[in-house]
Parts: structure tokens; sequence; C-alpha cells
């Protein structure tokens, strides 16, 4: 070989691993980024989130003494584990409150890398466009405190990567079959998803293949065993798990507003304007500037437009699951990003995207996480009042509209009241238990106080009631009591009975 040549290969070669190290840095700092606030807060704001957290202080014995007084485990095969397993596995080395942190750290960082896992199985390459996916990290179903299945999302994304990747390989139906599996475990909507990625895009593939006559009647049918893994969860899910989606009920709300509502779960509930501007300039750059320029992989096409679907279908409430439909956009988004590339490696608009993406990210962080510095003297304040209950305390909290959930009360603190279950041992009744799809439940003396939406009129089964934002209230229903701490958003006091 003449030595230009094996000069200008080693060149090549160089420069591509140069770009390659260089985009590695790239996605690490953007994990980092991202994953940081998980361990700089003391408080992390997602609204169901600390009612999750006591949960796992009751479930692994690190919760105050007396708390076993009012709940038990009931240890089952569920399909919305994943936070369990994630501490179960790291609490022996690790403090539990670590071990939700790096939880937290996992499903933020995968929702990330899972799309770039889903870009490189498509496309062979990781490049400028699935940076994108960070701007949708922290978005309406992580930011509402739906933590299990967020996790499962993000590990999806990583299993269709290896399903696009591996499906035409017999050996490979175990390994995915446990993978999805596992998915499952982490959350039932997820799997869902999953199921229906699966089945879509190997039905687009199928189809195609039909029309230009490459897939005859009976190797459609050898075909089918790119499916055959999805017996494993569906044979756990029918042998050890309850059915609770027999009982499902939907609910619709409000047709198309509803629909047009859920939209803003692409970004989250911070603020309506700045997270309405922020879509409004991806949506202008990605339909200027770059959707001449790129083109969605054609196996993709199918599965994005039934979870299009699945999305208009699905209702707000189906069961004890709400905001069902919330959790569609995010996903759906990502995966738009994953199954999308330049028509032309080499387009003059790829490091001018890769600026856009970052820039916007900052912009993006920039304000989510001032914002929640902001609220952490609200939290501490409510820390500092339950440090005035007694152990084991029989909390009511209550709000001026019970069951209503307002995504833009600032701070989230529909679930504050969980801080006394893990700082007291308190009882209180909106702790998520007594489900059959929770393995927390309240001792029988205690299960008949357990509701999603407590009211005044059951103060007499407390000693203590939690008045959150407190000028909501009419002051001539409330019962009487006896103010011992207030902060900004709450009053906390002592029932006080009519005989004294």
């Amino acid at each position: 070989m003449p030595t230009h040549n094996l000069l200008k290969r080693v060149a090549a070669g160089a420069s591509a691993f140069l770009v390659r190290r260089a985009d590695v840095l790239l996605y690490g700092a953007i994990v980092v980024v991202l994953v940081a606030p998980f361990f700089v807060f003391d408080t992390i704001p997602l609204y169901d989130l600390p009612n999750h957290i006591a949960r796992q202080h009751l479930l692994f014995g690190d919760a105050t003494p007396g708390t076993e007084s009012y709940y038990e485990a009931h240890w089952r095969l569920i399909p919305n584990l994943a936070l369990e397993g994630a501490v179960f596995l790291l609490h022996h080395l690790l403090s539990i409150d670590l071990s939700i942190r790096i939880f937290l750290a996992l499903t933020v960082g995968q929702l990330f890398l899972g799309t770039l896992a889903l870009h490189y199985a498509l496309f062979g390459r990781c490049g400028s466009l699935p940076l994108a996916a960070a701007l949708f990290a922290f978005t309406g179903p992580l930011l509402f405190g739906f933590v299990n299945f967020c996790f499962g999302l993000g590990l999806v994304l990583w299993v269709f990567a290896l399903w696009l990747r591996w499906r035409e390989r017999t050996v490979s139906i175990p390994v995915l079959g446990l993978l999805a599996a596992v998915a499952l475990l982490a959350h039932l909507i997820a799997f869902c998803i999953y199921a229906l990625l699966v089945v879509s895009c190997w039905a687009g593939i199928a189809a195609s293949r039909r029309r230009r006559g490459e897939l005859p009647p009976r190797a459609l049918v050898a075909a089918g065993r790119e499916l055959l893994h999805l017996a494993v969860p569906a044979a756990l899910y029918l042998a050890a798990m309850p059915h609770e989606s027999a009982a499902f009920v939907p609910f619709y709300a409000d047709g198309w507003q509803e629909k047009a509502a859920a939209l803003g779960s692409l970004l989250g509930f911070s603020d309506p304007i700045f997270d309405g501007l922020c879509l409004f300039a991806v949506a202008a750059a990605g339909a200027i500037v770059i959707a001449p320029r790129v083109g969605i992989a054609p196996q993709m096409r199918w599965p994005l437009a039934c979870l299009t679907i699945a999305f208009l279908a699905l209702p707000h409430r189906l069961g004890q699951a709400t905001f069902v439909d919330y959790r569609l956009p995010p996903c759906i988004m990502l995966l738009l990003i994953g199954s999308t590339a330049w028509r032309h490696p080499a387009d003059p608009w790829r490091d001018r995207v890769t600026v856009l993406a970052c820039g916007l990210l900052v912009l993006r962080l920039g304000f989510l996480y001032p914002q929640w510095a902001s609220w952490q003297p609200d939290y501490a304040a409510y820390r500092t009042a339950f440090a005035l209950l007694p152990p084991g305390a029989r909390l009511l909290p209550l709000e001026a509209e019970p069951g209503r959930i307002s995504l833009y009360d600032h701070p989230p603190l529909g679930h504050v009241a969980a801080l006394a279950v893990t700082e007291r041992g308190a009882l209180i009744p909106t702790l998520f238990a007594d489900s059959d799809h929770q393995i927390l439940s309240y001792k029988p003396a205690f299960a008949a106080l357990s509701t999603a939406t407590p009211t005044i009129k059951d103060a007499g089964g407390y000693d203590y009631i939690l008045l959150i934002r407190p000028e909501r209230f009419d002051p001539g229903l409330l019962p009487t009591y006896r103010m011992i701490a207030r902060g900004r958003t709450f009053i906390l006091g002592r029932l006080l009975r009519p005989d004294g």
C-alpha cells in the first residue's frame, strides 16, 4: 500500500476516533447535568415522590419505631416494582435515601441514553439529533412522580433497541423474554408500551415485505418467532400477578380539551408560559429547519402511528391509575427523536443543531433547577413542623378541594404529609397502600382510614391536622384545633375534642 494512502487511512481513523470520543464526552456531560439535582437538593419536588420514599422506609426496616402498628408489607409479584427492586438491591450497602436518589438518577439517565441506544440500533451510529432527548427527560410523568413508569419506559427503550438488532436470532428469545419480564415488573403500562412497539414494528416490517413479495404465508409464520419472547412476561403476569386490569374502569375527562392539556406533559408543568415557549421553540426549529433535512426510520412508522392512536384512545384514568394518557406524549417524543436521522450524514446543520439542543437544554434546566432550589425552604418548614409531632402521630392532611390535582400549584404539596411518615412514623390516610398494585397495606384496624381524598369529616380518627394552603379553606367549616406550627403554605394543629 502506498505510504500516502496509509497515512490517509490513519488520519481518517484518528479523526473518527476523536469525533466519537468528543460525542461520548458530550453525552456524558449531559447525563451529569441531568442527574445532578438528585444529589444536590435535600427534597426532590416530584408530586408523588414523598409517598414512594415513605414506602421504602416502611418496607425495608428504616422507619421510625411504632409504624408497624399502622402498616404492613404483603410481598408478592406485581407490575409496579421498579423502585422497590432498586432499593432492595442497594439498601444493604447504602442508605435508603441514597438508594432512592441513585434510582432517580438511573431513571433520568436511561431515558436519555435509551433514546441514543434506539437511534444506534436503527442507524448504526449516534449523532447530534438524539441530543434533543435530554430536553424531554424531565417531563410530566417524572414531575408527577410516576417514577416506576419512567424507569420502566427507559428500560423499554433499551430492550426495544436490543430487539431491533437481535429479533431474527432465535437464541435471543430467552434473553429478550427475561428483559421484557423485568420491564413488566418495573411497571405494567411501560410493558404494554413495549409490547405495542414490538408487535406494531413486526407487523409493519412483515406488511412491507409481503408487498414486495419477500414473505410468503409460510415464511410469515416462521417470522412470528420474533414475537415469541413476549410469551415470557405474558405467562408471568397471568400466572403470578394480581389481575387488577380485569377490574379497570376507564374514565374520560373533558374530551379533546383534556387531550390538548395532556400535551403539556411533554415538558412538564413547571411554568405554563415558560414551558409553552420552550415547546414552541422546539416545534418551530423542528418544522422549519430540521424536518426537511431528516427522515424517520421506515420500521418505526407503524409503532409511532400506533402510539399516537393509543394516546387518542386512552382514558384519563384507568382503574386506580391516573393521568394515563398524559404518559404517552413524552414516550412518543423520545421514540420520534430516536427514530430520526439526517438524510445526508454530512449535512452542515448537524453542528448547529447540536448547539441549538444544548442551548435549549441549558435554558430549560437553568429555569427548572433554580425553581427547585426556591422551593427548598418550604419543604424545610414542613420538616421542622413535623419534628414537633410525637412518634406515631395520627395526622390528617387536608386540602380545600379534596381529590383535585392542580398541575401548576408550586411547590407540589399533594403528598407532602408523607414526610411525617418517613421522619415521625405518622399514620396518614393518603399513603399508597391497600391496592392490587402496591406492596404496602394498612393494618386491619386502620384499613378503614385509607383514602386518597380525606375530608374534614374524617377528623374523628386523628389527633393532628395539616391544612395545606390554609387560605383556601372556609374557617367556619374547619374542626377545632390548636395551632402548633405554621409555614408559608400550611398550618399544623392539634385537634381538640369536644370533651376538652
